[in-house]
């Protein structure tokens, strides 16, 4: 009886210690909703800019002066409106805003060349010049033929940003925004992005940009037909 009880209460402390260990490897973060809020507002406000630089538009250039290739002189108005002058001050805004893995992958996909061992798949949408005798930054070119993922405009409405949860390290955050196609017509969407905190505090860890969606517009005009 007492080897019974014994084995019983062994086989419940183990129990115990699975359990333990299985809430601690798969427990989700704890976070102060107001902190991520604000935050989220902070790092919104500036994705604003990197999200056209990176993924839409880009930085404007003029079309017949330095031309290399497909690549010509970026307009240094231009960049004084987006508040960086070189690829290095773009990154040090990049890493004040997205996180480590984030600016990585915008680094090794936008900044550089994409290539297999044989071909180059995608030119580098920017690159910094330099002169040639004392090793400074002169300007930044910029590369023409580059397809935007980010097409037309996006207006948030920071009133509605919204922590939603958390999964692991990651807090997800919602915001109303209005997307804007080329051609003027706009639509109201959520965009839902996530944050992590790092050493050097709370960063974007997914983009914030959003398309204009024509079958969403179809799906809702569908829906309201249904109700009536």
């Amino acid at each position: 009886m007492k080897g019974a009880c014994n084995k019983l209460i062994s086989l419940l402390l183990a129990t115990l210690i699975l359990f333990s260990l299985f809430a601690l490897t798969s427990c989700n973060r704890r976070y102060d909703e107001e902190e991520v809020v604000a935050k989220a507002k902070e790092l919104l406000k500036t994705s604003e800019m990197l999200n056209i630089v990176y993924y839409g538009s880009g930085i404007e250039y003029f079309d017949n002066d330095e031309e290399i290739g497909y690549y010509r002189k970026a307009n240094p108005q231009h960049l004084e409106a987006l508040g960086f002058s070189t690829i290095e001050e773009l990154k040090k805004i990049t890493e004040e805003t997205f996180s480590q893995k984030l600016s990585e992958t915008v680094y090794s996909t936008i900044l550089s060349s994409l290539t297999t061992d044989t071909a180059l798949i995608s030119p580098a949408r920017y690159h910094q010049a330099y002169n040639e005798e004392t090793g400074e930054p002169t300007h930044i070119m910029v590369y023409t033929k580059f397809t935007p993922l980010f097409k037309g405009t996006i207006t948030y409405d920071y009133d509605s940003v919204r922590a939603e949860g958390s999964k692991k390290d990651n807090v997800y955050v919602s915001v109303d925004a209005t997307v804007t196609n080329a051609d003027g017509v706009s639509q109201a969407t959520t965009v839902t992005f996530t944050m992590v905190e790092e050493e050097s505090g709370w960063r974007l860890n997914s983009t914030t940009y959003a398309n204009y969606n024509a079958l969403k517009d179809k799906y809702d005009e569908l829906k309201d037909q249904e109700i009536k």
